[in-house]
């Protein structure tokens, strides 16, 4: 695949793993079962949640963190190559004595294509990870993508770097606690409108059971709730949510229609006035530089996945 041609259409899959502290071995055994289900369903994007191999660990996240690259995102690029898919992910990311609940997207040869460090941490959190402002968007053969993490979805001002820059599709891996799940869903529908594109909400279930928590699932891939009509610009309502789970370990799969989303927004004056604004140039600003992982990296589209071949 190459970037250079968007696609009009996109087959999804999000992983919803359960995902169980300090058994890092058992969560890379069943995650990678799942990435197999979504490549056999057709599934040409998968997903899977925030620190998918080693859980929020606070106390442990400095001794469990990695890295990017590192051993982690070696084993998501061998899995992308040999299922011939593009691989987001979330993980604990070590680089400069901080800690960082990053994501990272892999094309279909293994080449780490883009990461994002979380940009907001609550309270607890603040005391052993770090937050870090910037988003953007990346060329990918679907169209434009962007990365956020979890708890970034409860907050709309993160997202809107990346609606500046025109992400068609947001990838958010989480994992969050259950007593918030439904405020969370809300949230993931409002930033679904406000950023007219898709939301791809890769969710952890299971508990967390050091801490007594359980995480909330509802894994869900979400578009704007208005389109365009078909042999027209009137614009209509649509149904917001294409797919779902509850709280089981599951693969969620959708089909993503970007030529329709596109025709939507070329018929709405959102993101060109957006653009226009004061306020969509202020958060260009502050956008950070590429990771170096990212910025360093061979520039061949196809360059040789890195551990297993396909």
């Amino acid at each position: 695949m190459t970037a250079s041609a968007p696609r009009r259409r996109a087959r999804v899959g999000l992983v919803q793993l359960s995902v169980a502290t300090n058994r890092r071995a058992d969560n890379l055994a069943r995650a990678d079962a799942l990435l197999a289900e979504a490549a056999d369903d057709g599934c040409e994007l998968v997903v899977l949640p925030e620190a998918f191999a080693t859980a929020l660990n606070l106390p442990r996240s400095h001794e469990v963190a990695e890295p990017v690259p590192g051993p982690v995102t070696d084993w998501l690029a061998a899995r992308a190559a040999r299922y011939g898919v593009w691989l987001a992910a979330g993980v604990l990311e070590r680089a400069d004595g901080r800690v960082h609940s990053s994501a990272v997207l892999l094309d279909d040869t293994g080449r780490i294509r883009d990461v994002y460090r979380r940009t907001v941490v609550y309270d607890l959190e603040a005391h052993f990870l770090t937050g870090e402002v910037g988003a953007r968007a990346v060329d990918t053969p679907f169209g434009r993508v962007g990365l956020l993490v979890g708890y970034d979805v409860q907050f709309p001002e993160v997202l809107r770097t990346l609606f500046a820059d025109g992400a068609e599709i947001i990838v958010c891996p989480s994992i969050l606690l259950r007593p918030f799940a439904e405020p969370v869903r809300q949230m993931v529908l409002a930033r679904a409108a406000e950023n007219c594109a898709y939301v791809l909400f890769a969710a952890a279930t299971g508990e967390n059971t050091l801490a007594g928590l359980t995480y909330m699932g509802r894994t869900a891939v979400v578009r704007s709730p208005m389109a365009i009509g078909a042999y027209s610009r009137d614009f209509r309502k649509q149904a917001p949510v294409l797919a779902e789970a509850d709280r089981e370990e599951c693969v969620v799969a959708a089909e993503l229609d970007l030529h329709e989303l596109r025709r939507m927004r070329d018929a709405a004056p959102f993101l060109a006035d957006f653009r226009r604004c004061g306020l969509s140039t202020a958060l260009a600003r502050a956008t950070s530089a590429p990771h170096p992982s990212v910025a360093d990296a061979a520039p061949p589209p196809h360059a040789p996945a890195v551990g297993e071949s396909r």
